[in-house]
């Protein structure tokens, strides 16, 4: 097969790469704390003839990296919705261990435990859950993450921070998993009754998407006519031996 065709193929295969992760973006344009990705692309050069001559780049969707900007800060005034201002993320407890995520949108479970919508236990700086008592009744949080109710001290909610948050694995559309690299945050302040939205822009994403499906239609064609033209060329070959 020419090699014009698998330069194609990869370049689709890329394509379709983005079209997955653009689509994911689009799709969690309004869960909070959800953190866009975009795929980072490079040339792969191979040799095609043994004796040194020019090599062939194919298209490599090597990785992807995350939009680490914030979101849109949205006031509640819900006593159990918090964001954080700053690189940090809370801490909580999933049936495969311990995750991170910036989705404040916190609620009570049967037995007064802070969860997150999932039902994942919300952790302390302690790394352990956060317990409420049916009397309670006014809740208040601080910039540092500590819990006050009806005046008195209930612990810190767990703020952690990491040296590149790049190498956090997204296990989720909101849970990243970052074993050993987690830190005491430093850098940033908890906002009490707030929501931290998604920061992506669906009018860019979509933009985008529009960009990638010309890209593979395109794509397709030059790999029809490529394919056409080796047909040709075979005919032409198989009539000239007979």
């Amino acid at each position: 097969m020419d090699n014009g065709i698998y330069v194609a193929l990869s370049r689709q295969m890329g394509l379709f790469r983005d079209m997955d992760v653009t689509a994911n973006n689009i799709a969690n344009a309004n869960t909070v704390g959800f953190g866009g990705e975009k795929v980072m692309f490079d040339d792969f050069l191979v040799k095609t003839s043994p004796d040194g001559g020019p090599r062939t780049a194919f298209t490599n969707d090597f990785a992807s990296y995350r939009n680490l900007a914030e979101g849109p800060m949205k006031v509640t005034s819900n006593p159990l919705d918090v964001a954080i201002s700053g690189p940090g993320y809370f801490a909580v407890m999933t049936p495969l261990g311990e995750r991170y995520t910036r989705a404040g949108n916190f609620q009570l479970d049967t037995d007064g435990t802070l969860v997150t919508p999932e039902g994942y236990q919300v952790l302390d700086e302690g790394g352990q859950p956060i317990q409420f008592e049916p009397q309670d009744k006014e809740i208040a949080i601080g910039q540092a993450g500590d819990i006050v109710v009806d005046g008195a001290p209930r612990g810190n909610l767990g703020v952690f921070e990491f040296a590149n948050p790049q190498l956090m694995e997204r296990t989720g559309s909101t849970l990243y998993k970052a074993d050993g690299l987690a830190q005491p945050a430093a850098a940033s302040r908890v906002l009490h009754g707030t929501l931290e939205g998604s920061n992506i822009s669906p009018v860019m994403e979509l933009t985008h998407m529009i960009k990638v499906q010309r890209g593979v239609g395109s794509t397709a064609k030059l790999i029809d006519a490529q394919y056409e033209l080796t047909r040709k060329t075979a005919d032409t070959w198989a009539k000239s031996q007979s």
